[in-house]
């Protein structure tokens, strides 16, 4: 990835110490664009751009001096949570069904490997929940219908991923296609803040999406 890996690892070690929990993933997308302007004022940032048609990025980052780019894709996985962090009072709604957001977040990696085969392009994926539902291997050991799809710990990432034989309708309604996934990647979980209560553990795994070199 360039020089963007030790870019992304500045930007959320500063939120670590400024925003242990976000309202949402738009809060969360806008402060980690704000880390990065603040980190390079020349840095250029976009959210919630169409770099291609058809094709929609959550965050786009580019150094117009060097011709590099960075494609992000961010993912916010909520249980339910309230607290107060840094004065502030937080009301975290459950989202539940990891099944369709485990799948979302297979298709965001998917997503930025069409942007980084372009020249002078990497990119990566942030998931971050405090849900351990997502980081922690199920001890039954079965195969289950999304298994292509968890992101727990030591999880390999790639290939063809499509839902086992007995998914049912509904949970697989607008995510019927399987997702190729042309590189290899391994999920490994950081911790990320620590907050009082039930589910106040927040992890956050970043997954590199290496581009092309010059």
């Amino acid at each position: 990835m360039s020089g963007w890996a030790d870019d992304i690892a500045t930007w959320v070690e500063d939120l670590r110490r400024r925003r242990p929990v976000f309202h949402s993933e738009a809060d969360f997308q806008h402060a980690l664009a704000w880390s990065a302007h603040q980190s390079n004022p020349f840095l250029r940032v976009r959210l919630e751009t169409r770099p291609s048609p058809g094709m929609r990025l959550d965050l786009l980052l580019s150094k117009p001096n060097i011709d590099e780019h960075l494609a992000l894709e961010l993912k916010y996985l909520t249980a339910a949570w309230t607290g107060v962090a840094e004065n502030e009072r937080f009301a975290l709604l459950n989202q539940a069904a990891q099944d369709i957001r485990a799948y979302d977040v297979v298709k965001d990696i998917q997503r930025v490997e069409q942007f980084v085969r372009r020249p002078h392009w990497s990119g990566a994926v942030l998931v971050l929940t405090n849900d351990p539902g997502y980081w922690t291997r199920p001890s039954h050991g079965r195969t289950t219908n999304a298994h292509a799809f968890r992101i727990y710990e030591g999880q390999r990432i790639h290939g063809r991923r499509s839902w086992g034989p007995n998914t049912g309708p509904g949970i697989m309604k607008g995510r019927q296609a399987a997702i190729e996934v042309h590189g290899d990647y391994t999920c490994s979980w950081s911790d990320y803040s620590s907050l009082p209560g039930p589910r106040g553990r927040f992890r956050l795994p970043s997954i590199p999406v290496a581009g092309h070199s010059k």
